[in-house]
């Protein structure tokens, strides 16, 4: 029988993951790594989601306190991702027949955490324009605050998937981001407005292959919390997240009377189109969604 550990590493290299995806299974092959498969009951997985629990939110970024506790408590929504990533992974064993499809996963049991829903917590457009004009005073070393900003209200892609893109991934001339992976682990092709377009073009260009918001010290993609809480709170935003921002693109395609259909699709359709030959006409209809609002 296969271990946890063995799985999981098929898994990884079967598909493209997220950092956060990606973080989520090492926690799970930390807690089940050499356990065979079939043996993860219920009860292991109860033990597991409490000791994520009581270890709560840990450090991002690249300094040496990477990994450690923060003291703060995780969302509702996040421990919620981490069952989801472990149901997937069950779910994916039994494709390979690792286990049977009668299998019942240990994670069918669970209930999932309340997630609170606060509607206001969103940027609006003058809001924006005042973060715009402040991020461009107290972002001196790095200069990529502006155009990050710009893509997330403009586009709705989350944090994780902006800061992955690469300049390959830009299509200045069809003004369009390719998303490898979004959220749901399906690609994704971002419209992208003048603004943005022009946001991007300020910045200096590096070889295709490389990372357009990446840390001015590493390789790797910048933190950019700490800057961002700083303009926030320059503007009057305190405790305001990058997150706000994807709230605000929704809100502002709602209130323009872009139906909900249409702000799925713009910010991350849930499905693939049934042909390749569709991608385009539906790119085409996003693209005028949010020029017809952002413009």
């Amino acid at each position: 029988m296969t271990t946890f550990k063995e799985l999981a590493e098929a898994w990884i290299a079967s598909r493209e993951h997220c950092s956060g995806s990606l973080g989520r299974i090492r926690f799970w092959v930390d807690e089940f790594g050499p356990l065979q498969v079939d043996q993860i009951s219920e009860d292991q997985v109860d033990q597991a989601i409490n000791r994520l629990v009581a270890r709560g939110k840990l450090k991002g970024g690249t300094g040496k306190d990477r990994g450690q506790p923060t003291g703060q408590p995780l969302s509702g929504s996040t421990i919620n991702r981490f069952v989801s990533t472990l149901a997937g992974l069950f779910k994916y064993a039994r494709r390979l027949r690792v286990l049977p499809r009668s299998h019942v996963p240990p994670t069918r049991g669970f209930e999932k955490a309340p997630e609170p829903v606060d509607p206001d917590k969103y940027f609006r457009p003058e809001e924006v324009e005042r973060l715009l004009a402040v991020a461009r005073v107290v972002d001196r070393r790095w200069k990529k605050l502006p155009a990050l900003i710009v893509l997330g209200f403009h586009t709705g892609v989350r944090i994780g998937n902006l800061k992955d893109l690469r300049w390959e991934d830009i299509d200045f001339e069809a003004k369009t981001a390719s998303i490898a992976v979004t959220k749901n682990g399906r690609p994704h092709i971002a419209p992208l407005t003048d603004s943005c377009i022009e946001e991007l073009q300020k910045l200096p260009k590096a070889d295709p292959s490389a990372l357009i918001f990446k840390s001015y010290l590493t390789e790797k993609p910048f933190n950019h919390r700490y800057i961002l809480s700083k303009a926030c709170s320059e503007a009057g935003f305190e405790g305001r997240t990058f997150h706000w921002l994807r709230h605000g693109c929704g809100s502002a395609l709602a209130s323009a009377g872009v139906s909900q259909a249409q702000i799925m699709q713009v910010m991350a359709p849930r499905t693939l189109t049934a042909s390749a030959r569709y991608m385009h006409s539906n790119v085409e209809d996003r693209k005028s969604v949010v020029e017809r609002v952002f413009q």
